[in-house]
């Protein structure tokens, strides 16, 4: 697949002592660099190839904790890390210095990647979860990497003791907690009604991309998805196609085509009925009040907001109302308030139970893809993927099923001289089909 234009210039790449007082450039000395975002993972990081004639490891010297600050000029725009989005050395590796060159790999995290083992949350938090990773990415993290419209509001609050975990795992443990506003049920109540049936769903993922941490719900991440107009964020959605017999010459047209992909992973009905995904019954004990309350959740009736065009999710009703996994749940209440009652109304095991089928219907499809390279794209972004329907002749007509909207699990950024500079994606969905109009 040939590109219209790819261009790589390094404007500016330096390594700052830990004392800050020495800097090395290193903008001829780079090789390659490549950089990973996950909606799995809390922060970013990167790994850097370095080779140069004389000793950087040693004359810096590189011990840990060093700051990297970059400015890489793209097709797609200028790649900026400095100040407080800086990367920082937490790892060396493939150190050779015997012959005439010195080559290495340096490991590169977020500052608050190396911050995050240091910190502990030690506080009381109470109230809406929205306010709790606020106060912990600002008190704990000392970040400023936070924008409002990224940490998203949820319908129940809750009140615990930090206990001395981390800031990353306690925000990555709160995720299955929350519940969106958009569930369905009132602000400050779990997700189910007195008839035993779940409402609604729930799930959050807590994650770092270039525009800062985010805390948003699958809900939230899947919704406005419309082609070049709007995505989560309300942000361009970017229209990638795969056509291997049409390349445009000299065309910025082919800077939007899908180079090669694979299906990593695809339907999985004894896996999904196992899990529970489709429909589970939740047996709930609440130590507080000694009571016992049964709830049934059946995904298909609740879902709303998804990525494909079916009205429904792909499962019969055989299946998709048959109870295939029975839990048991003890309630978390967090901490009481001093006079011994309950503050809040804690996320109950319906709620528990609709993030897990949220969680694993989103991953129910898996696809591996590389395009040229676009720094802005970002993990929790939708993109929309345009496949060939495959048939004896090449029609060029547009796959019906496997095409559409997919959300970026994971992207890797890489930058090399040599013109190979990609952006490797692996996607997610939840549903099959196109959705939503192409044009508005």
């Amino acid at each position: 697949m040939s590109v219209a234009v790819q261009g790589l210039r390094y404007q500016s790449v330096t390594i700052a002592s830990l004392d800050g007082k020495n800097k090395i450039d290193l903008t001829n000395s780079i090789t390659s660099v490549d950089y990973y975002e996950d909606i799995l993972s809390p922060c970013i990081t990167m790994t850097m190839d370095v080779i140069n004639s004389y000793s950087i490891f040693n004359r810096l010297p590189i011990r840990g904790g060093e700051s990297v600050s970059m400015e890489i000029e793209t097709v797609s725009g200028t790649f900026l890390l400095d100040g407080e989005n800086a990367m920082y050395v937490y790892k060396v590796s493939n150190l050779d210095a015997q012959n005439t060159n010195e080559s290495f790999t340096l490991h590169l995290v977020s500052r608050e990647g190396l911050t995050n083992e240091t910190a502990r949350c030690q506080t009381v938090y109470r109230g809406n979860l929205k306010n709790t990773v606020i106060k912990i990415l600002k008190d704990d993290l000392k970040t400023k990497k936070i924008k409002s419209q990224n940490i998203e509001s949820t319908a129940n609050s809750y009140s615990f003791i930090g206990n001395n975990k981390k800031p990353f795992h306690t925000l990555q443990w709160l995720g299955p907690k929350a519940v969106p506003t958009t569930s369905g049920g009132p602000t400050g109540t779990s997700g189910s009604d007195q008839s035993g049936i779940a409402k609604g769903t729930a799930g959050f993922f807590f994650y770092e991309n270039r525009d800062g941490f985010n805390f948003r719900s699958i809900d939230s991440l899947v919704s406005n998805t419309r082609i070049e107009v709007s995505s989560a964020n309300k942000k361009k959605v970017y229209n990638y196609s795969y056509d291997q017999f049409v390349i445009e010459h000299n065309s910025l047209n082919n800077n939007f085509k899908i180079i090669n992909y694979n299906f990593e992973k695809n339907i999985d009905l004894m896996k999904s009925l196992r899990v529970g995904m489709y429909a589970n019954k939740t047996y709930f004990y609440d130590l507080y009040t000694n009571s016992l309350d049964v709830y049934k959740y059946t995904l298909k009736d609740q879902i709303k907001n998804k990525l494909g065009a079916s009205e429904s999710i792909a499962v019969s009703d055989e299946f998709g109302d048959s109870i295939s996994r029975i839990m048991v749940k003890v309630a978390d209440r967090g901490i009481l308030n001093p006079n011994g009652s309950v503050g809040d109304k804690m996320t109950s095991g319906a709620d528990m139970a609709m993030a897990y089928s949220r969680y694993n219907l989103l991953f129910s499809q898996a696809l591996n893809m590389n395009v040229p390279l676009n720094i802005n794209l970002k993990c929790g972004d939708i993109i929309y993927a345009q496949f060939p329907k495959m048939e004896p002749a090449n029609t060029g007509e547009v796959d019906p099923e496997q095409s559409g909207f997919y959300l970026i699990k994971e992207l890797r950024h890489h930058f090399d001289p040599t013109n190979k500079m990609l952006t490797s994606m692996r996607l997610v969905r939840d549903s099959y089909g196109l959705y939503g109009p192409k044009n508005v």
